[in-house]
């Protein structure tokens, strides 16, 4: 029987996400691929290793510089949820829908997606000195954090770590801490490491990882390699090109030791709330606020709503909202964008 991927990361629910933003000038350390005017693919070097970077908005390029046209605009970094084979496919439609009101960042951090592997352990204080030095290599010198379900956890850490790099948060359906979620999350972990040890055997069969994509590539569905399913939306073939070699690197060593850190990483959020003076916004889903004990909770007690500047909005939709409801977040995103004046 196959290991079928789309129900691995399924299954990675909301019990455990981080973006950033700002404009300048990016140098580039390696060569990519571009995806249009819009759009430029890239590696930088962070501790030594190749780090990928997808840019959305308007864009100067060349071969060895990449750089946004207006540095007036605010950028927003986009960091991911735990396990997410492709980042930087993952938030395409959601950067695409964005990408005229803000410059664009995707990370894709070490072991995720194409970039290479960390030899770090990957808890919360590694992978975030990571993302700040990512964030030094691209030359932003402050940014909003927008994350969604796990990174959550690396983003409120990051704003207390890092204060002067943050101006503001979005939040979509972010990972919180809550006494009810506990149980929930050993099963979950359990699940996760399972799924990661068959992905790693049905690996392992192949003589090589170009087999291994090539039987990917001929036949996705069996192995449940099938794009993400969002409503109004269309991936190129290039973007499935691009996701079967993402998803035949992941499930790898940082991916498990990530899973593994999970009970100590979440504890590092218990009783953490948003500061008063940090522009936040947090969207969740309302399929979650309604099946996950102490969801909408742990969300509520992380603000503080009688502050001006924190906001929450329960979206029609399931975990990731913007595959459903792509509209409704855009919106309340440029509306707060307007609110702040970023």
């Amino acid at each position: 029987m196959k290991t079928n991927l789309k129900q691995i990361y399924q299954r990675i629910v909301p019990v455990l996400a981080i973006i950033m933003l700002v404009a300048i000038n990016v140098p580039v350390y390696a060569q990519g691929n571009t995806d249009s005017n819009r759009a430029a693919s890239r590696y930088i070097t962070v501790d030594g290793k190749k780090m990928h970077v997808v840019l959305y908005g308007d864009i100067n390029q060349t071969d060895t510089n990449v750089s946004f046209t207006n540095n007036n605009k605010i950028t927003l970094v986009m960091l991911p949820a735990l396990g997410v084979p492709s980042p930087h496919i993952y938030f395409k439609p959601l950067a695409q829908a964005l990408d005229t009101n803000f410059n664009v960042v995707i990370i894709e951090p070490f072991g995720y997606g194409l970039s290479d592997l960390a030899s770090t352990t990957r808890n919360v204080e590694n992978i975030n000195n990571e993302f700040n030095k990512a964030l030094e290599s691209l030359g932003l010198n402050e940014c909003v954090l927008l994350v969604h379900s796990s990174s959550g956890i690396n983003g409120l850490n990051f704003v207390f770590d890092y204060p002067e790099k943050v101006k503001g948060f979005i939040c979509i359906d972010n990972t919180v801490y809550d006494d009810a979620m506990l149980e929930e999350l050993a099963l979950e972990q359990e699940y996760m490491l399972a799924g990661v040890d068959s992905f790693n055997e049905l690996r392992d069969s192949f003589s090589s990882v170009q087999d291994f994509q090539r039987a990917l590539a001929e036949n996705p569905e069996s192995y449940g390699i099938a794009l993400p399913e969002v409503t109004g939306y269309t991936y190129s073939q290039s973007d499935m090109d691009e996701y079967i070699q993402a998803c035949s690197l992941s499930c790898n060593d940082n991916i498990k030791d990530q899973i593994i850190q999970m009970n100590s990483s979440i504890l590092t959020i218990k009783d953490q709330k948003f500061p008063d003076t940090l522009p936040v916004l947090t969207l969740i889903s309302s399929v979650n606020a309604e099946n996950v004990p102490g969801w909408e909770t742990g969300h509520r007690n992380q603000l503080n709503l009688s502050s001006d500047n924190h906001e929450l909005y329960i979206l029609e939709g399931q975990h990731y909202l913007w595959y459903t409801n792509l509209s409704g977040i855009v919106e309340h995103i440029n509306d707060w964008k307007v609110t702040h004046e970023f």
